[in-house]
């Protein structure tokens, strides 16, 4: 990722259209149903095996809106971590990379002999040291807020798969449409592809979940980066002590 707008624009691309999406499902299996009990009468008794594979569909169908919604309620808190995780990497870990200390053939210090020099070499570890644990430590956080942020767009990605996958078994089944003779059949296929996508889909989500379960987990070890014997007390090694 180059930077925070591309991670941004492939999260609001699986975003983008999702309660449309929704809103499409329902508005096209209602349709569906409208066209069945205009027919029932007719129907008979095939409504009896119509009916549960309604009440599959309808049940998926709910599965599907709840997930939308709950992504829609976490939408901006996402961005916000997004943002936030290249602000990181921009504004902490970056600046702490190169600040070394560097000798020169003109550095002062290089001429200091005795206690001075030792002194100074002494201090100059210390704090090289403690530059160098606080890189490595920016370089964890940095990597275990993009991870976070790569799993909810692995997320978002597959919902929105999941919802086209949903308004295509709708569209082929076009039960709003078909005969008399061919709404049995019609609903029944539809049942079967909306249960398939249904275990399909929320596989991939539990495995993306799981995985940034894992990462979440993993804050234990952020906090434990805080105790580290180059920074005594929590603190940073003086390069002047009185």
């Amino acid at each position: 990722m180059s930077g925070s707008g591309e991670m941004l624009d492939l999260f609001e691309r699986g975003f983008q259209g999702l309660e449309d999406k929704a809103r499409e499902c329902g508005d096209k299996f209602n349709a569906g149903v409208h066209h069945i009990n205009d027919w029932r009468f007719v129907l008979g008794p095939a409504m009896l095996a119509i009916r549960p594979a309604l009440d599959t569909i309808r049940d998926g169908l709910e599965k599907l809106f709840r997930l939308i919604r709950t992504a829609v309620e976490h939408h901006m808190p996402v961005v916000s971590l997004i943002v936030q995780s290249f602000n990181w990497i921009e504004d902490v870990q970056a600046p702490v990379n190169g600040l070394t200390h560097q000798k020169t053939t003109t550095f002062l210090a290089n001429y200091w002999e005795g206690p001075a020099a030792s002194a100074y070499a002494e201090r100059v570890t210390a704090q090289n040291d403690a530059i160098s644990a606080v890189s490595t430590k920016a370089d964890g956080v940095s990597k275990w807020l993009m991870d976070i942020a790569k799993y909810n767009i692995e997320y978002m990605t597959e919902l929105a798969k999941m919802a086209t996958g949903f308004i295509g078994a709708l569209v082929t089944a076009a039960i709003e449409g078909a005969t008399v003779v061919g709404i049995p059949f019609a609903v029944k296929d539809l049942a079967g592809a909306i249960g398939t996508l249904v275990t399909q889909s929320l596989d991939n989500l539990v495995g993306i979940a799981k995985r940034f379960a894992e990462a979440l987990s993993k804050v234990r070890d952020i906090m434990s980066m805080m105790t580290d014997g180059k920074l005594p007390e929590r603190g940073w090694p003086q390069a002047v002590s009185g």
